[in-house]
């Protein structure tokens, strides 16, 4: 946030005041700001603001992003260090998605330094938010919470889940298919492991053809999608492709393909 005088009078002065707010902050900050004047010799000019905001616990990280595939150990360490001289005691006050996560606090240093340990508890591919609250023994800061998102990939991931052409005009459909228009790709994704492989894909209604391509040899893979023009109604055309691979753990991919007709 900033307040300055508008207008500074030949020879005078002018002040700019900068305001920061610290909520979310700790140790070190710098801020700037960029001033546009009338002045043909600096028309601009950029200042600053630095500053140390002082907390009674350090966090570190603040936010907790759990990241992983699926079926494998996926957790991380929010480490917390007092910065008061008083002994620091820390306790778990409550978790809002209990289901999904375990959390752990240690005492690392006796009343100095802690780790906080948040473990992913769900064994399939998920994405969810939550948040754990602390209890602490420091007036200043009786309750701390730490956000906890969570990104678990699929073994073998699809993107995107459904392949939307947009909305057309048959006329500008007639003038884009000249040019080539149509090939959008859906990619297969081997997250984990090796020797991915595409066998067959299905259409279901023949309203789209598919061919496969090797981005990288058993890791990821394409299927380019292209319209069948011939084939498209008026109105919302819908099909259904289905991709078979070599792998146990997902053999199918579905993917659903829209294209509407204006």
């Amino acid at each position: 946030m900033a307040r300055y005088d508008r207008t500074i009078p030949p020879g005078g002065e002018g002040k700019i005041t900068l305001k920061v707010k610290t909520k979310a902050y700790q140790g070190n900050v710098h801020k700037t700001a960029r001033v546009s004047t009338n002045d043909p010799k600096h028309a601009q000019m950029t200042i600053g603001l630095k500053g140390k905001v002082w907390v009674p616990i350090r966090v570190s990280p603040q936010v907790v992003h759990l990241r992983g595939v699926e079926g494998e150990p996926i957790d991380r360490l929010v480490a917390l260090e007092a910065q008061k001289k008083d002994p620091l005691e820390v306790k778990v006050a409550s978790v809002s998605i209990p289901d999904k996560i375990d959390v752990v606090v240690k005492e690392v240093e006796k009343g100095r330094k802690f780790q906080v340990k948040v473990k992913n508890k769900v064994d399939t591919a998920a994405m969810y938010n939550g948040s754990v609250k602390l209890s602490t023994s420091y007036p200043e800061k009786p309750e701390m919470t730490i956000r906890v998102s969570a990104n678990i990939r699929p073994v073998l991931e699809v993107r995107p889940k459904v392949l939307n052409f947009g909305r057309m005009t048959r006329k500008r459909l007639d003038q884009l298919r000249k040019g080539g228009f149509g090939v959008r790709p859906v990619t297969v994704v081997l997250n984990r492991g090796e020797g991915l492989h595409i066998d067959k894909v299905e259409v279901e209604k023949s309203l789209f053809k598919a061919t496969t391509k090797d981005i990288r040899p058993g890791r990821v893979a394409q299927v380019l999608v292209e319209p069948v023009f011939e084939n498209l109604k008026q109105g919302k055309n819908q099909d259904h492709l289905k991709i078979y691979t070599n792998q146990k753990s997902r053999p199918v991919v579905d993917v659903n393909v829209t294209f509407d007709i204006l």
